[in-house]
C-alpha cells in the first residue's frame, strides 16, 4: 500500500449541547428547497421520501428551538409550498463555510507539508549552513546545496533559533513556490 492512495474523508456536523443540527445531507434538504421553493419536490430530487426530509427539518426545529423552513398552503388551486427561513440561511451558509474551510485545508499541500505529513521528494534538497547573518527580527542564511552552489533563504530568528541552526549544520531545504522552508533531516 503506498501512502499516496490513501484518500481523507470526513462527517461534519453542526453541533448544539452535543446534539447534530445539520450536516451533509440537511444543508443539500435546505438548499434544494431554498432552490425549488417545495419540500416535496427538493426531498424527491435528493432521493429522500418527504417523511425523511420533514424529520430532519422538525429535529432542526426541535433541537436549535427556530424553523429553518417557512410552510404556506395554497387556496383551492393549489400554490402552496415552502421558504427558507432567514435562520435556515443562515445555518446554510455557516454549514457551507465550515464545509469550504476543510476541503481548502485538506487540498492545501503546503498546510500538510507544515504539520509534517506529506513532502513531495523533487523539491527536497540537503544543504550545509555555511553563513548566518541575524537582525532584530529575521535571519538571512547561505545554504551550499549539493551541486556545489548556494541559495539564499530569510527566515525568522526563532527559526533559526528553534531549529538550532548553525554554520556546518546539514539540513534538508524544501523548495516551495514563493518561498523556501528550513528543517531539521528526518522531520519532513
Amino acid at each position: 500500500m503506498s501512502l499516496e492512495d490513501i484518500e481523507i474523508n470526513y462527517k461534519l456536523w453542526l453541533k448544539r449541547k452535543k446534539e447534530n443540527i445539520l450536516g451533509k445531507g440537511g444543508a443539500a434538504l435546505l438548499e434544494n428547497i431554498d432552490k425549488l421553493g417545495d419540500i416535496g419536490k427538493a426531498a424527491k430530487e435528493l432521493g429522500y421520501s418527504y417523511k425523511y426530509a420533514w424529520n430532519i427539518l422538525q429535529k432542526i426545529k426541535k433541537r436549535f428551538g427556530e424553523n429553518p423552513v417557512e410552510t404556506f398552503k395554497g387556496g383551492i388551486g393549489g400554490g402552496g409550498g415552502s421558504k427558507i427561513t432567514e435562520f435556515g440561511r443562515r445555518l446554510i451558509n455557516y454549514y457551507r463555510t465550515f464545509e469550504n474551510y476543510i476541503t481548502d485545508a485538506l487540498n492545501n499541500s503546503d498546510l500538510w507539508q507544515s504539520y509534517g505529513l506529506k513532502s513531495t521528494e523533487k523539491n527536497d534538497i540537503t544543504g550545509k549552513v555555511i553563513d548566518i547573518k541575524k537582525d532584530e527580527n529575521v535571519a538571512i542564511l547561505k545554504i551550499e546545496i549539493d551541486i556545489p552552489t548556494q541559495i539564499t533563504s530569510i527566515i525568522t530568528k526563532e527559526a533559526v533559533n528553534d531549529l538550532e541552526l548553525k554554520i556546518g549544520k546539514e539540513i534538508l531545504t524544501v523548495i516551495k513556490a514563493t518561498e523556501i522552508q528550513i528543517g531539521k533531516e528526518g522531520i519532513f
